[in-house]
C-alpha cells in the first residue's frame, strides 16, 4: 500500500480511528520492510500472484480472519500476533496471508487450502491437532518463510490433485517427537490415479530440523523438484520417500547426520535422480540407480553451492525477516 493512501485513510478518521490507523500503518510498514516475495519454482511458473494489490487488512482474531478467507475475493491479509483458530480454517482463492512480524502466526486448527492462487509468508504455524496445513486440490500456491512446529500428523500435506506449488525457505521441526512427526505427503493414496500429471511441486531452501521422523516429503505420482534443502534431524527413519509412480529431482541438498536420505516406498516406487549432494554422517542410498535429471523443468532457478547450504538455510529459513 502506498504511504499516501494510508495517510488519507488516517486523515479521514475520528480520533479513535486515527489511533487504529496508526497501528495499521505500523503493521503494514513491518510487512513491507520484508516485502512479499515473488513466487518462484512451479508456483512462479504458473503465475501465482495471491491477493495482488488488494488493500491490506490487519487481523487479530480468528473471527475476522475467517470472514476474509472463505471466498475468492482478492485479499491482502496481515496477521498481527498469534491467533488461536480453534478449528479448521478454509482458504479460498486469490489470497496473500502474511505475518506482521516474526511473532505472528496461527495455531489450533488445520489450514485447508482448497482454492487457487494464494501466498503464505512469514507465519509461525502450529501447534495443531492433525495436519498444520493441507493443500487439498489447491493450485498456484506459494508458501515462503513460514515456520511449522508440532502437529499430530503432517506439517504440510499437498494432496488430492493439488498442482503448481512451491514451498521455500520454510522451517519444519517438533519440540517433542512422536511416531507421526512427519513433514509432507505429496499424494496421499496409491489408488488416486487422478493425481497423475498433477502434483508439480518445488521445495527449496527448507530446513528439516529436530524431531521429524520421515516424509520430507513422501511422494506418490508427483513431479517434485528438491534443491538446496538442509536435513538435520538425527534419529529419523528416512527423509525422502520415493513412492508410487513418483519422479523426484534432488540437487545440491545437504544431509547432516540423518538416516536414509531417501527410501523406496510402495510396489512401484518411481524414479529419483540426484546431483551435487553432501552427506555428513550419512550415506548415499543404493536401492535404485541415479536417474538424474529425471524430468525437465519449465522454469529457471539458481543453486547455492552445497557446502554453503547449511549456513544459508539455518540463518534464513523460517519466520525470520531480512535474511
Amino acid at each position: 500500500m502506498k504511504k499516501e493512501k494510508i495517510k488519507n485513510m488516517i486523515m479521514n478518521r475520528s480520533n479513535s480511528g486515527i489511533i487504529y490507523c496508526m497501528i495499521f500503518l505500523t503493521s503494514i510498514t513491518m510487512v513491507y520492510a520484508q516485502e512479499i516475495a515473488v513466487p518462484d519454482g512451479y508456483a512462479g511458473y504458473a503465475g501465482t500472484t495471491g491477493g495482488g494489490d488488494a488493500t491490506p487488512v490487519v487481523v487479530t482474531t480468528a473471527e475476522k480472519l475467517r470472514s476474509l478467507t472463505d471466498d475468492d475475493t482478492p485479499g491482502m491479509i496481515v496477521v498481527q500476533g498469534r491467533i488461536d483458530l480453534g478449528s479448521s480454517l478454509s482458504i479460498g482463492s486469490n489470497k496473500t496471508i502474511v505475518g506482521a512480524d516474526t511473532s505472528s502466526g496461527l495455531y489450533g486448527g488445520t489450514i485447508n487450502v482448497k482454492g487457487h492462487n494464494s501466498i503464505f509468508q512469514n507465519l509461525t504455524l502450529g501447534p495443531t491437532e492433525g495436519d498444520i496445513m493441507e493443500i487439498s486440490g489447491g493450485t498456484n500456491i506459494f508458501v515462503h518463510k513460514c515456520e511449522f512446529v508440532n502437529s499430530t500428523d503432517e506439517s504440510l500435506s499437498i494432496v488430492r490433485g493439488s498442482d503448481f506449488v512451491t514451498v521455500s525457505w520454510c522451517k519444519f521441526y517438533f519440540t517433542k517427537t512422536h511416531s507421526h512427526a512427519f513433514g509432507h505427503l505429496i499424494g496421499n493414496r496409491t489408488d488416486r490415479v487422478s493425481d497423475s500429471g498433477k502434483l508439480n511441486v518445488t521445495m527449496h531452501h527448507n530446513f528439516y530440523g529436530a524431531g521429524l521422523r520421515s516424509r520430507m516429503p513422501r511422494v506418490r505420482y508427483g513431479h517434485v523438484h528438491i534443491y538446496n534443502n538442509y536435513y538435520n534431524n538425527s534419529g529419523n527413519n528416512y527423509c525422502i520417500g520415493v513412492g508410487h509412480e513418483s519422479k523426484i529431482r534432488v540437487e545440491n541438498v545437504y544431509f547432516d547426520n540423518v538416516n536414509s536420505p531417501w527410501k523406496g516406498m510402495d510396489a512401484n516406487p518411481g524414479e529419483i535422480g540426484w546431483a551435487g549432494l553432501k552427506f555428513e554422517g550419512s550415506s548415499q542410498p543404493t536401492f535404485t540407480p541415479n536417474k538424474f535429471p529425471v524430468f525437465d523443468l519449465p522454469y529457471k532457478y539458481i543453486l547455492h553451492p552445497v557446502d554453503s547450504v547449511r549456513s544459508y538455510v539455518t540463518a534464513g529459513a523460517g519466520n525470520v525477516f531480512n535474511k
